[in-house]
């Protein structure tokens, strides 16, 4: 695309040449001045007293006008001359302007070049300078965007960790409690299981103290009543018998046997008991248990 400068300095220089052109031609069809002899006209006097010659010019004159005319021609010659040399040095003139019109035409579009050349260089530069631009705005936005993404991940990781940590400080302290109401649960337990075993060991003391009482009371009830039946005489005083005695339930006499003794206190003890027939029980298990088979010392009162 041509830069306005360019266009007008190319048409000043086409309007010059053409002027010059038009000049050239214009002095080459001009006529030169011709040297042709100025007429000399003879006149015949008319007096009648002037001798018979003829009319001329005085040759010094003549040679004057010759050499007028001589100068004439060669100063028109000099004039064509200079104006043909003027002519030439305005051609030249008009050639040297002409070239120097082209040669700065020429700089002009050399110029013009270079300075497309530059401006599709500027626009490719600024073009890749915008194509980098938006490279490293891309490479930025990606930069920044997974500089988010990480802190992103980061804090979700941060959070998982902090949940992470107060799940297993939660999950620590509910073992703990657990274990602390464990331990309490287990120190209560052992506590009233000793609690218990206490009571029950007291209780069964008591118990045991009750039913060796109760089976005192009612050995001594058996032997009662043996001795109410039994028939001593003077061959028994100080003599005893042990005997076995096996009851049921209500006190009916299963078996009796002699363990040991004197034959006489024994066969009359033995006699003693088949009298009875039942003797006194205790309806409490425990010490009908310890009644049921007995080993009874009968010792004769007098």
């Amino acid at each position: 695309m041509m830069q306005p400068e360019f266009k007008t300095a190319l048409k000043k220089s086409l309007l010059l040449h053409v002027g010059f052109v038009l000049i050239l031609v214009a002095s080459n069809f001009a006529p030169s001045p011709s040297l042709q002899p100025t007429p000399v006209t003879a006149t015949a006097s008319a007096a009648p007293s002037a001798p018979i010659e003829a009319v001329a010019i005085d040759q010094q004159q003549y040679e004057q006008r010759v050499q007028q005319l001589r100068e004439q021609r060669e100063q028109a010659q000099r004039a064509e001359q200079q104006r043909i040399a003027e002519l030439e040095r305005r051609a030249r003139a008009a050639e040297q302007a002409r070239a120097e019109e082209e040669q700065r035409i020429r700089r002009l579009e050399q110029q013009r070049q270079q300075q497309d050349a530059a401006a599709r260089q500027a626009a490719a530069a600024a073009a890749e300078a915008r194509r980098q631009q938006q490279q490293e705005t891309e490479r930025a936005r990606q930069a920044e965007q997974q500089r988010q993404q990480a802190e992103a991940e980061a804090r979700a990781a941060a959070e998982r960790r902090r949940q992470e940590q107060e799940a297993a400080q939660r999950a620590e302290a509910e073992r703990q409690q657990r274990e602390r109401e464990a331990q309490l649960r287990a120190q209560q337990e052992r506590e009233l299981q000793e609690r218990l075993e206490r009571e029950s060991q007291a209780r069964q003391v008591a118990r045991q103290r009750q039913t060796v009482t109760e089976v005192e009371r009612f050995t001594a009830m058996i032997r009662d009543r043996i001795q109410q039946n039994l028939r001593v005489d003077e061959r028994m005083r100080g003599r005893q018998c042990c005997i076995n005695i096996r009851l049921a339930s209500n006190g009916f006499v299963t078996n009796v046997s002699v363990v040991n003794g004197d034959q006489v206190v024994c066969d009359a003890a033995m006699r003693a008991v088949e009298r009875a027939g039942t003797l006194p029980v205790s309806q409490d298990p425990d010490v009908f248990e310890q009644l049921r088979n007995i080993n009874l010392t009968v010792i004769p009162e007098f």
